[in-house]
């Protein structure tokens, strides 16, 4: 009798058409950074202080218009580092990414060489650096925390005082939304270092998101070494 292998490259079929998602999780706080706030301020009196000078004084002051251009650097610069605090961020089966208007900042896990907390944000280390301040995402970094421990514990520098502070990851946490803009094409199997030309030719691994060529998916991946034969998810 012949071998019954169809109904496997089924399932491994219909496990690479399963959909993967991420959670979207927005902003808890609109609010900048004292050193925004600072250097907002302190642009404004400089900026005024030019106007001042070169418009309402009489004769105008010599140095006004260097005043005018400091002052208004500050203000744009105040304004600008605020609003990196502000972006929604994803957190799911691809890894982390930050949204930029219509682009996407992504760091899958596997790509994660450390995770700590430095001057108040929680700093994903590879590359891309992500870093996202706690204060504004404690129910996101909150979740990065979780998932990390299950995907990549090796990555994980963080105190125990931080998660202690942070509110408990809930199932019904941010928005569950379809994983998308992953930057596959370019990157190399991690099996056997073929490159992948196209998305459509891409299997990443549950856990880690680590890239496989379809033809050269092992039965165990090389990053976490978790069983990933008939569980990897298509681009």
């Amino acid at each position: 009798m012949p071998e019954r292998k169809q109904p496997k490259k089924r399932k491994q079929k219909a496990a690479d058409k399963q959909p993967h998602t991420e959670r979207r999780f927005q902003p808890e706080a609109l609010q900048t950074t004292k050193i925004a706030v600072g250097a907002g301020m302190l642009g404004a009196l400089v900026l005024g202080a030019g106007v001042y000078e070169q418009w309402l004084r009489d004769p105008p002051f010599k140095y006004s218009p260097y005043l005018i251009v400091v002052g208004a650097l500050g203000v744009v610069g105040g304004l600008m580092h605020g609003d990196l605090a502000r972006f929604p961020v994803r957190v799911g089966d691809a890894g982390v990414a930050i949204e930029n208007g219509t682009e996407l900042k992504r760091l899958a896990w596997c790509d994660m060489q450390r995770i700590h907390v430095d001057r108040g944000a929680l700093v994903l280390e590879g590359d891309p650096l992500l870093k996202l301040a706690i204060s504004t995402h404690r129910a996101a970094v909150s979740w990065i925390l979780k998932e990390a421990v299950e995907r990549v514990p090796q990555a994980l520098d963080v105190k125990a005082n931080l998660v202690e502070s942070l509110p408990q990851p809930q199932e019904n946490a941010g928005t569950r939304v379809p994983i998308e803009m992953l930057q596959i094409a370019g990157r190399h199997c991690a099996s056997s270092q073929k490159p992948i030309a196209f998305e459509r030719d891409a299997r990443l691994c549950p856990v880690c998101a680590q890239v496989y060529h379809k033809e050269h998916v092992p039965k165990s991946c090389v990053t976490c070494g978790s069983q990933i034969t008939g569980r990897t998810f298509a681009v």
